[in-house]
């Protein structure tokens, strides 16, 4: 999540019932449906395996969710929404003001836990389950409907490596290419289809003075925003499997993450991107694609809904979210899940609550999942039924290009298991830091992609 002194562009508007939605709470770096079948038990009477002996005292009436403090106004309603309609249930808060990972790891590790429910990034689940931190969900009645109903690939990444099911989906995430209509019109031009096309375009755009830097990306360090702008740029070109089996690194040699890497040298030394794109935080880069000062960019859901704002972005009337250029025109999709403590007071309530959060909940309705998640923040839920809903997908046009979005959406490729890995977090720390170095020229493509490689091994 965006730190205190990153300040991004304004949020989305949430729904009407809903308080203000701080854009950091989600920078970690979407006919009327009827419950799937046989999902209402998982709010009633659901079996939880693998809870510590070190419950906690207390009415099991009470239960608490852990998050960011970030989200508390956005998470407001909806924990009111809890405890008028699932009484005599009671659904507290339990947050952290600042560095929320680390402070969760270091209360897990020291036991001291006082909540039911908990986010994740990706990168935790792996070592939470191994330290049994987490408890696991499979024996939730009804979860085999809820596992079908997941968009593809998510499953997979709420799994441990021994296949037992952690967490479930808390956001999904994609990287999407935005252009700027108006920039495009005045050289003739539409969006571009392949990356080709698209550096072709970027140098007439900034030969004709219509645009002086023509791409802005996000290529910065902060929550590993330059690995997911990578992962998304090869998976456009069809090379989206940086990882094979058992987490093994596809990466020295790969001749897609290569072509993406020498793309991104030549953006940087024809001055096709701003020249301390690389030092800017996340909202400076987000205000010259907003400002209309460049032609290009690539960021996930919640971004693009910020820039079709017309009180937050100068160029919201021009901006236009296409299918990202490539041979394939697939993307990079991540992610964040929900998870249950193993110091849960009462499997049955706890995980009425996980449902109510992460799933469907009693009624079915996937009331956070469809309203905060899909339409509030423009985000998928991870759920088709959810992603197909049509009061999602009439929020969704009010601000994108549907049926772009959509089939946009369908082609994210996730990593898949290795983002559960332990090492995960700090990898994408190191990526960022090499991949700044290759842009840079103090390391060729191969040169950065072999350091990626033996890092990835060292830690295996």
């Amino acid at each position: 999540m965006a730190s205190s002194d990153h300040p991004p562009a304004r949020p989305p508007a949430p729904p009407p019932t809903a308080a203000p939605v701080t854009r950091r709470s989600f920078l970690r770096g979407s006919a009327a449906f009827g419950a799937v079948a046989g999902l209402g038990a998982i709010g009633g009477g659901a079996l939880l395996t693998g809870c510590s002996s070190r419950e906690r005292s207390g009415p099991v009436t009470e239960l608490n969710m852990h998050h960011d403090a970030a989200v508390g106004p956005l998470f407001a309603p909806y924990v009111e929404y809890f405890n008028a309609h699932y009484k005599p249930l009671k659904l507290g808060t339990s947050y952290v003001a600042q560095d929320y990972l680390t402070v969760t790891n270091q209360q897990l590790a020291g036991g001291n836990v006082s909540y039911d429910v908990l986010s994740a990034d990706e990168g935790y689940l792996e070592s939470w389950s191994k330290n049994r931190w987490i408890t696991s969900l499979d024996d939730l009645p009804g979860i085999g409907g809820l596992l079908a109903d997941m968009n593809p690939g998510v499953a997979d990444s709420l799994r441990s490596p021994d296949g037992k099911l952690y967490a479930l989906p808390y956001f999904q995430g994609a990287e999407l290419f935005a252009v700027n209509t108006e920039h495009l019109q005045k050289i003739g031009a539409g969006p571009p289809a392949t990356w080709e096309e698209f550096l072709e375009q970027a140098r007439e755009l900034k030969a004709k003075g219509v645009s002086a830097v023509p791409y802005s990306p996000y290529w910065i360090k902060y929550a590993f925003l330059a690995w997911h702008q990578f992962a998304a740029e090869c998976a456009s070109e069809g090379g989206g499997d940086l990882f094979g089996q058992d987490a093994a690194p596809n990466l020295k040699g790969n001749a897609v993450a290569r072509a993406t890497l020498e793309r991104w040298r030549t953006l940087y030394s024809e001055g096709l991107v701003p020249k301390d794109l690389l030092t800017t935080d996340y909202g400076g880069i987000t205000n010259i694609f907003g400002g209309g000062k460049s032609s290009f960019s690539l960021r996930y859901q919640a971004q693009i809904v910020g820039w079709r704002d017309p009180e937050q972005s100068r160029a919201a009337k021009a901006i236009k979210n296409v299918l990202i250029p490539g041979r394939t025109r697939q993307t990079h999709g991540f992610g964040a899940h929900w998870m249950l403590s193993y110091a849960i007071r009462s499997r049955e309530h706890a995980a009425t609550a996980m449902s109510y959060l992460g799933g469907p909940g009693r009624d079915g309705s996937y009331h956070v999942p469809k309203n905060l998640v899909a339409i509030a923040l423009g985000l998928s839920s991870g759920y088709k039924s959810v992603d197909r809903d049509p009061a999602v997908l009439a929020s969704w046009a009010k601000w994108a290009d549907v049926d772009a979005l959509t089939e946009q959406l369908a082609k994210a490729v996730p990593l898949g298991p290795v983002t559960n890995k332990k090492w995960y977090p700090k990898f994408g720390d190191m990526a960022c830091a090499t991949l700044q170095e290759v842009v840079l020229g103090k390391k060729s493509p191969d040169e950065g992609l072999t350091e990626m490689s033996d890092f990835v091994a060292e830690q295996k």
